[in-house]
């Protein structure tokens, strides 16, 4: 790639918003630069709910376009991904009549504003329904509840699908790849970045006609590389903690939903892979990092919460893995709390033509990229030169297979990794508390750019968020296969072996 170092538009960040703009813009005619400071997904991309959604909390602030507009993605992002986003069911208790009342219009609600993009219709559900529904729920005061729609998705997984579509379209993304420089033309025009290899610390510059800034809670930063003299900042972020634990804890096809915690959010219990994730909390935070670490107070908290609803009782003990995400939500002048600003995304323009986008959630990954493609077209900074085609583009290894999992994440190109079976003659799993199989890890580093063992246990895999002790008692077998295909010798294990049982003790809860 470093023969020609020119593009139409770099992207900075690896995540939901990066890749949908980056697949937006090279499936338009552009040719695009992603890069990314760390892994790809490893920020708040992969440490989400797990919800694909319209939003239908943010009908009681009477957000009804919001809701529209990710009910509709929702429909889109499970067409063009099936092997990776399903429909779901989720289930809203009643203890009260109002309660009833309430949440059946709010649901009716819901289902008309999906409109032609519908994935299914609500259902009601009487009192003695329930425990065939929802076996593991206290029914003390329990009058019915309501069933209705929505989608779950691997998020990481999911991502790693958009790299590998932006880059069968032709794009380019590097991860490990920081920018440390804007460079801006004798107009004052950002046109340059200088980025350096995190993996390797040699550095490059790359040229581009637009540069997108897409880099969640972290905007502010790159915002600052482009003018050090700003002092305005347009991202608050909120973290989001969950917990995982074993099916058994709430073993239901549907997801529960806890429609009015303490804090006034809503708290999911979400059957994901063959675990449950429950979550997730909304906490200010002042000082945004990749890596944010879930507090006690939170732990605490949705401990507390389930145990209200559910006749399994959960301790510390039970939590397989912990982990936490930072939402980036818009700043406004009048914002109170966290759980009250709106989802919605802003697309914002420097002096120096640096392009922000800002918001939004990983539902409507797609329509921020389209936004921002557009808005720059719209301002003329670059010329037209292929309509949109995203709405309806299955990605790379879209497939309707019925696979089971893990394979089943990797669609069509699952077949990769049975000939590397064949080809290594290994059939084995990684671990025996793990659903992952030794070639796997094989087809991360040859498909997939994986580089480090969090890589491969955090990200390509989801081990990491599935059982975060077995994830570090696989970590050596992961190193060994790694290195054995990049070639790398002895001290490059130890060190990532050091690294990664750093990193994935702070998804481990303490055990009293």
């Amino acid at each position: 790639m470093h023969d020609n170092n020119n593009y139409d538009i770099i992207v900075i960040g690896g995540g939901a918003t990066g890749f949908g703009v980056a697949l937006e813009a090279q499936t338009r005619g552009f040719r695009v630069l992603l890069v990314e400071a760390h892994d790809f997904a490893q920020g708040a991309s992969s440490k989400s709910t797990k919800l694909v959604h319209g939003g239908i909390r943010y009908l009681a602030n009477l957000d009804f376009a919001l809701v529209k507009e990710g009910l509709a993605e929702r429909y889109f992002l499970l067409q063009n991904a099936p092997h990776l986003a399903q429909r779901q069911t989720y289930l809203i208790p009643f203890y009260s009549w109002w309660d009833k009342l309430k949440y059946i219009v709010g649901v009716k609600l819901y289902d008309f504003l999906s409109g032609s993009y519908s994935i299914g219709k609500s259902k009601l559900l009487r009192k003695k329904d329930m425990p065939r529904h929802v076996p593991h729920l206290i029914s003390d005061k329990l009058i019915g509840g309501v069933v209705y729609l929505d989608g779950q998705f691997d998020d990481t997984r999911l991502l790693i699908s958009l790299f590998k579509t932006f880059k069968a379209y032709g794009g380019t993304a590097l991860n490990y790849t920081q920018v440390t420089q804007i460079i801006h033309d004798e107009h004052g025009v950002a046109k340059q970045v200088q980025i350096r290899d995190n993996l390797t610390q040699q550095t490059h510059s790359y040229s581009a006609q637009v540069i997108i800034n897409a880099t969640g809670v972290l905007v502010d930063n790159i915002l600052k590389l482009d003018n050090q003299q700003t002092q305005h900042t347009h991202v608050m972020a909120a973290q989001g903690t969950h917990l995982v634990f074993q099916r058994s804890v709430f073993d239901s096809a549907h997801a529960l939903v806890i429609p009015k915690t303490s804090d006034n959010r809503i708290l999911f219990v979400l059957p994901w892979h063959d675990k449950i994730i429950v979550g997730t909390t909304d906490i200010p935070v002042t000082n945004p990092t990749v890596e944010p670490l879930p507090s006690d107070d939170e732990v605490n908290f949705i401990l507390e919460t389930l145990n209200q609803y559910t006749q399994t009782k959960v301790t510390h003990q039970d939590i397989l893995a912990k982990f936490a995400g930072l939402r980036p939500l818009v700043k406004t002048s009048h914002n109170s709390t966290t759980a009250k600003i709106s989802r919605k995304h802003q697309i914002l323009r420097t002096k120096s033509n640096v392009i922000t986008i800002v918001g939004g959630k990983w539902t409507i990954y797609r329509l921020m990229g389209e936004d921002t493609i557009n808005y720059i077209l719209r301002h003329g900074l670059l010329a037209p030169r292929q309509p949109s085609v995203s709405r309806n583009l299955h990605l790379i290894d879209y497939s309707l297979e019925p696979l089971d999992y893990p394979l089943s994440v990797y669609g069509s190109e699952a077949s990769k990794i049975v000939a590397i079976q064949h080809e290594q003659n290994n059939f084995a799993k990684l671990h025996a508390a793990l659903p992952y199989y030794q070639a796997e890890i094989i087809y991360h580093v040859r498909y997939e750019m994986a580089r480090t063992v969090a890589d491969v246990l955090a990200r390509r895999t989801r081990a990491l968020l599935l059982d975060a002790q077995a994830s570090i008692e696989a970590a050596p077998k992961v190193a060994e296969l790694m290195a054995q295909e990049l070639n790398l010798d002895a001290a490059w294990i130890s060190r990532q072996l050091t690294e990664y049982n750093t990193y994935a003790t702070h998804y481990c809860e303490r055990k009293e």
